[in-house]
């Protein structure tokens, strides 16, 4: 079992032998209380490649003090990180399967294996207020830390440092002030802020760690320039919207897809931008599997919002309370289900290795000579390939039904090729923005676009219609009334007929 919470706190550098400034007065604190010296023995953890140092996640075994245990620390800026506790277990040489369960992403799947030790002896002073509340702690540290790698030094790297850290609960805000106050008081003895404010960036400095050797950006006003800049982005989203998924917090469905979609855009549109490898051709599938899976998920989110109401307030009034409920009892379901897929998806190996490939592509991007030309003259290769082939996919997706099959094969494969005509039109247009306007004709990215729009409208309306079937279905084999799945029915089928008319317009002048 773990308990998390946020941790703000500022790291001072400050000459050995120096002596700490007095803080008195400075953001209501009114007195000290100094406590005895104590000392804490950590050991942190990484991948042979060093992914969590280059997540900004530290994971460490620390024994003495009073919060021994296995600790996780994710940074969101030098002064913020959320700080999730494990209890200490008796194997030091083995980490944790919940601690590893925790990392699993930022690990990319990988094991740990244990890369620096840092001893401490810290001396606390409680900061307090007027009534002897406690406002913040400071911690001098005294520090030794030794690289465990094979090419280590082997004398251990010494500094001092002190930390000032606020209270759990304060405000960011009234956190930072208090900081900024701080800064003056240790300025005056010679002091201030941390270069670097993790003990572990400084136990590693000079260790070889792949994943913090970068390679210099494209050329400015190169297409490769813009693809980097583009994916960097999105795997920030990405990463953000996966941990929510994985936790069980409410992530954005529709920004997730979103994000998919431009992954996939990027890597596949402009496939020839990248090494001509095989993980690069995995990873090309993993996006577009995550796009598939998300796309759904974001189609479910829709019809939990949209489906149990008619578009017109008169249709809307003839739906009766008990078909709403039940529709969004069913919708509410297929969302569940459909993000259950999601992180089944985030689980598997085909997302770890377009993680690796993101990770390459961003920090170490090695552009093809395509890349390294202007995004006009790339764009009419991506054109050349874009268009064609959503022209067909849109095609075949409001293309005359085949009347040799059964209605629910005909309904299924309609969905199922709008769906694909829709991701691949959403797509294209997402691949057209990396570049912009300038470089594609602003009237295919206008037509894509369209194409794009009245797709989404189709294939949502499409999804309605098989939640609407089923469930009057059930309500009329239970004895209940269908006349408001009627209402709700109709009301798509219109929609469905109008996109359909207005794909068939944007087909013709794609």
């Amino acid at each position: 079992m773990s308990d998390t919470h946020l941790e703000i706190e500022r790291t001072y550098d400050l000459p050995e032998g120096g002596a700490l400034p007095d803080l008195i007065g400075v953001g209501g604190i009114l007195r000290t209380d100094h406590q005895e010296p104590f000392e804490l023995d950590a050991t942190y953890w990484d991948t042979e490649r060093y992914d969590l140092v280059a997540a900004r996640v530290t994971v460490r075994r620390r024994t003495g003090g009073p919060d021994a245990g296995w600790h996780i620390k994710r940074a969101a800026s030098d002064t913020v990180r959320h700080e999730q506790h494990f209890p200490l277990t008796d194997d030091a040489d083995t980490v944790p399967v919940e601690v590893l369960a925790a990392l699993f992403t930022e690990r990319r799947g990988r094991g740990l294996r244990p890369v620096v030790r840092i001893t401490t002896t810290r001396t606390v002073t409680r900061l307090l207020d007027e009534d002897g509340d406690q406002i913040a702690e400071l911690a001098d540290d005294q520090v030794a830390a030794q690289r465990l790698d094979d090419d280590a030094p082997e004398t251990p790297r010494t500094w001092r440092e002190v930390e000032v850290e606020t209270v759990e609960g304060v405000d960011p805000q009234v956190a930072h002030e208090l900081f900024a106050a701080l800064d003056g008081r240790f300025a005056a003895v010679g002091a201030g802020p941390a270069a670097v404010s993790s003990k572990l960036a400084r136990g590693l400095a000079g260790a070889p760690a792949p994943r913090l050797q970068s390679a210099d950006k494209p050329e400015k006003g190169t297409a490769a320039r813009a693809l980097v800049k583009r994916l960097r982005k999105l795997r920030s989203t990405l990463l953000d919207q996966e941990a929510l998924l994985r936790s069980g917090g409410q992530a954005d469905l529709r920004e997730t897809a979103a994000v998919a979609l431009g992954i996939a855009a990027v890597i596949g549109s402009y496939r020839p931008a990248f090494p001509p490898t095989e993980d690069v051709d995995r990873a090309a599938e993993a996006a577009e599997g995550l796009a598939a899976v998300t796309a759904r998920a974001a189609l479910a989110e829709y019809l939990v919002e949209g489906l149990p109401r008619a578009s017109t307030p008169a249709q809307d009034a003839l739906v009766d309370s008990m078909t709403r409920e039940r529709i969004l009892a069913a919708t509410r379901e297929r969302r569940a289900v459909a993000v259950r897929d999601v992180v089944a998806f985030l689980h598997g190996e085909p997302f770890l290795e377009l993680l690796d490939v993101l990770d390459d592509a961003v920090e170490r991007p090695e552009p093809t000579s395509w890349a390294l030309r202007s995004p006009k003259k790339v764009a009419q290769d991506v054109s050349a390939v874009e268009k064609p082939r959503v022209r067909e996919l849109v095609q075949d997706a409001v293309g005359d039904d085949d009347d040799s099959s059964a209605v629910l094969d005909r309904e299924a494969t309609a969905r199922e090729g709008t769906e694909q005509a829709w991701r691949a039109a959403t797509r294209a247009r997402m691949a057209m923005d990396v570049l912009g306007d300038d470089a594609f004709p602003h009237a295919l990215w206008k037509r894509i676009g369209d194409a794009a729009d009245v797709l989404t409208e189709r294939v949502r309306s499409l999804h309605a219609l098989d939640v609407l079937r089923v469930h009057s279905g059930i309500a009329e084999r239970g004895g209940e009334g269908t006349f408001g799945y009627g209402v709700l029915a109709g009301d798509r089928v219109r929609l469905a007929e109008e996109s359909y008319d207005e794909a068939v317009h944007a087909l013709n002048r794609v």
